[in-house]
Formats: structure tokens, C-alpha cells, sequence
């Protein structure tokens, strides 16, 4: 609550209340911020304070605001460093994982067996998923599996982490990848899978996973307002 008698400008204690609601997930991404007015009577405060609250509330990109609409809470980005599972990744910023599998079908390799180093005609196991945090939809992603190596996964198994089903189910721990990243606007069903409101850029990215050979290989859109791939490179000064 804001306390006037407090030492702490009450602006401030505005924006930590604000901030309380986010962590505690009593607002979450997308949620439209109570008014100006509601504010100024909630707590019995200014108009002026109440606005230098959100400015600076906008400034730090907790928010963002809409002429004509009010201020929502802005969302925030899931941040992959390294080889880790979306489950992974959604637990390290204390989000909820969820997974919805959207297809899951055996076919010829075809076009994915150069990335599998395997035959054409080898059966592949192809699971689409709809990647969840929060009960935001973030990601679309379609895996290659080659049924060899996974023989009898089914559709349960991938409801989950599919490095965890790797490595307690088939001994198999993933140590590599190489992946391929580009920028493409969604289409009409990508926006409506992926719940979106308004046309932007989507991270598409091509994942080979590897253990000493390839495992699988992943076909991935995500939303780029909500996710954020940060790659470590260094140089080898060896002989210069």
C-alpha cells in the first residue's frame, strides 16, 4: 500500500506496488493497467504522481503505452544462452511450461535426411508443438526424429522436455548444435497458433541437436516481442 507519511517518494511506492502485482503475477504480459483516475482514487494520490509512475515505468519497459488506450504490461522476453530445452529455459525465468502437441505423424525423411545424415526412405518421426509459458503461446515448433533412435516414443512423451525423454529414455544426452537464424513475417495461421494480436517479426530458427551424430532436427518459429536467442563467440587468436 502507499505510505504518505513514508520517506520514499510515493511515485516510487506506486512503481513497486505496480511491480508486486507483475511479480506476483496478479498482471501479467498484455493486461491493460487500471486508469489514471483509478489510481488517483485507489490511493488517494495525484494525477501527476500516478504519471510519473508509469513514465518511469515505461522508461525501464515494464509497460508500454497506447494513445487512446491506456498502459499495458509489457512483455517480456524468455532469453535461451546455451543448449537448453524450452522447459528449461521457461524454469529459469520461473515461468510455467506447458506443451500442446499439435501433430504427430510417421513419414519418409525426404528433405530432413541430409540434416539427420540418414536415407530418404527412413522413417522419421515428425511431432509439430505448441510451446507454452504462462499460458502464452511463444514458440511453434516441428521436431525430426529418426524412429531408430527413439523407438516406441509417442505423442505423451513429448508433452514435456524432449532432452529430459532423450536422455532417461534413450541414454541419449545432447552435446551440440548448430543452429540457422532469419526473420520472417508470420502468416495468417502462424498469428492465429501463436495467438498474436498485431503483425510482427518472427525468429525462425533451424536446429540440428547432436549427440556425436545428429539426433533431431527442429524447425522453430517464435514470437520475437517474447523470446531472444544471446550467442557467446569467441575468436582464436592461436597464430596471429
Amino acid at each position: 500500500m502507499i505510505d504518505k507519511k513514508s520517506p520514499i517518494p510515493v511515485y516510487f511506492q506506486l512503481m513497486n506496488y505496480i511491480k508486486d502485482e507483475i511479480k506476483t503475477k496478479k498482471l501479467k504480459p498484455g493486461d491493460l493497467l487500471p486508469s489514471e483516475r483509478e489510481y488517483c482514487e485507489r490511493f488517494n494520490i495525484s494525477r501527476m504522481t500516478v504519471r510519473q509512475a508509469l513514465k518511469e515505468l515505461e522508461r525501464e519497459g515494464i509497460i508500454k503505452r497506447e494513445r487512446g488506450r491506456g498502459s499495458f504490461i509489457a512483455s517480456y522476453p524468455i532469453e535461451q544462452e546455451g543448449i537448453m530445452s524450452f522447459t528449461e529455459i521457461a524454469q529459469k525465468e520461473g515461468l510455467v511450461a506447458t506443451t500442446r502437441v499439435l501433430e504427430f505423424t510417421r513419414e519418409k525423411a525426404k528433405n530432413c535426411a541430409k540434416f539427420l545424415n540418414i536415407d530418404e526412405q527412413e522413417d522419421v518421426i515428425k511431432a509439430t508443438r505448441l510451446r507454452i509459458a504462462d499460458g502464452i503461446p511463444v514458440a511453434l515448433e516441428t521436431v525430426y526424429l529418426w524412429e531408430k533412435k527413439v523407438p516406441s516414443i509417442n505423442m505423451d512423451k513429448l508433452t514435456g522436455s524432449l532432452h529430459r525423454v532423450l536422455r532417461e529414455d534413450y541414454g541419449i544426452n545432447i552435446t551440440k548444435s548448430k543452429l540457422t537464424f532469419s526473420a520472417i513475417f508470420p502468416t495468417l495461421e502462424l498469428m492465429k497458433t501463436l495467438d498474436m494480436k498485431e503483425t510482427i517479426p518472427l525468429l525462425k530458427i533451424e536446429s540440428v541437436y547432436y549427440r556425436e551424430e545428429p539426433v533431431y532436427y527442429e524447425v522453430s518459429f517464435y514470437r520475437s516481442d517474447l523470446f531472444k536467442v544471446t550467442v557467446n563467440l569467441t575468436k582464436n587468436l592461436k597464430g596471429e
